[in-house]
């Protein structure tokens, strides 16, 4: 199955634009394989890194690809018509590059390399750092961390511990640090048993009593670059933009599904699926829907990155624009596939239609953080000129 409409960003580099669609190709072959497996196989990994889709984000300087956070968004939302797992995985494996922004260039690129680039982890606080000579003694057990299959880095957001307490801010508030190990030095815990985005893997692991040297040591808040690059000028605002495209592509696949089910299908007394009333709104309603949210997110984005690439610091309006798109995307997208769903008929439980795994994976997506209602409902108090509540707003 092909998607439609969906080309290249301006400005793609054609000899990227065709690596991708290779490696899409494979993950569409191992489309079954991803599902009964409950990971990504091994060659979809090693298609990631020879790639090189890792360093996407990467200015040149640094050893990346240096594309644009839209050109990014195309490619996530491309990769998420042939598997949500594979795509979510590889939005949060290119977006890691932005970390390369906030630390000495000369670490930023020993550590985001074409061989060991990808990473996995969480930057929310959920273990220790006791400050000692040179780095941190770290330890705690992390969530969230998609791709942990790949990754060749962990990373992990950490309370910082002075004297046995949190150490405070000027604001009062908890000092927070990201730390950054090997993959190696993480123990990884079988604990993502989920029937939503199974391929991920976005399982726990735990480090325990380890040193972690300041070079790799970010802070909680990345918010002064190291980098001129005008992608680490973008707001907190800019935390999981990239993981628009995976609802936004899953939905397209549920009504490319109802496109070709509609001129195969054959209910009682009927030619065909194609003169029932209810599919034919169904699949104009939701390419609808998926339509008008892709342009409302690439609208929204497109003021705040020439805001940024102006010099010019993001508005409360243009970080609210940009939120709501975001949780309107995800939202928009599931309501898109349950048309599709009810359209389809008794044919959307069978596995070799795309209607059961859409419906579980965007519903798995609408649990993370920059999808849920409480985003919704900050993007509400920016529009009343209000000061958001999460700190990633």
């Amino acid at each position: 199955m092909e998607p439609h409409g969906l080309e290249p960003a301006t400005g793609m580099p054609e000899p990227l634009w065709q690596s991708f669609l290779k490696v899409c190709q494979l993950v569409e072959e191992k489309r079954s394989d991803i599902s009964r497996c409950r990971h990504l196989p091994p060659a979809i990994e090693d298609a990631f890194r020879n790639a090189d889709l890792y360093r996407l984000l990467l200015p040149v300087d640094l050893g990346g690809l240096g594309i644009d956070p839209l050109q990014q968004l195309d490619l996530v939302e491309r990769m998420a018509f042939h598997d949500a797992s594979a795509a979510w995985n590889f939005a949060v494996g290119s977006g890691l590059g932005f970390f390369s922004g906030f630390m000495p260039p000369a670490q930023a690129k020993a550590l985001f390399t074409a061989e060991g680039s990808a990473g996995a982890g969480s930057g929310a606080p959920q273990g220790k750092a006791s400050r000692v000579e040179g780095g941190y003694i770290v330890e705690g057990r992390f969530s969230w961390a998609s791709g942990i299959d790949q990754a060749h880095w962990v990373y992990g957001g950490c309370f910082v511990i002075a004297d046995g307490k949190p150490e405070l801010l000027a604001n009062g508030r908890p000092r927070t640090i990201i730390a950054i190990a090997p993959r190696t030095a993480a123990a990884v815990h079988d604990s993502w048993n989920v029937n939503g985005l199974v391929a991920t893997n976005s399982t726990e692991f735990t480090l325990e009593n380890l040193f972690v040297p300041d070079e790799r040591i970010l802070p909680g808040t990345l918010d002064i670059p190291t980098h001129p690059d005008p992608l680490f000028r973008l707001p907190m605002t800019f935390f999981g933009f990239a993981l628009t495209g995976v609802p936004l592509g899953a939905a397209r696949r549920a009504v490319e599904g109802l496109k070709l089910l509609a001129t195969t299908k054959r209910p009682a007394g009927r030619s065909s699926l194609s003169e029932n009333g209810f599919a034919l709104y169904a699949v104009a309603k939701a390419e609808a829907i998926i339509e008008a949210s892709r342009t409302q997110i690439r609208k929204a984005f497109t003021g705040m990155w020439e805001t940024v690439q102006q010099g010019e610091t993001c508005s409360l309006a243009s970080r609210g624009a940009v939120r709501r798109a975001t949780a309107h995307a995800a939202e928009a997208s599931l309501e898109a596939v349950n048309l599709c769903y009810r359209a389809a008929g008794g044919s959307a439980l069978f596995d070799d239609a795309p209607f059961e795994a859409a419906v579980r994976d965007v519903n798995a997506m609408c649990g993370h953080l920059v999808f849920q209602r409480s985003m919704m409902e900050d993007a509400g108090r920016a529009t009343l000129g209000l000061e958001p509540v999460l700190p990633v707003f």
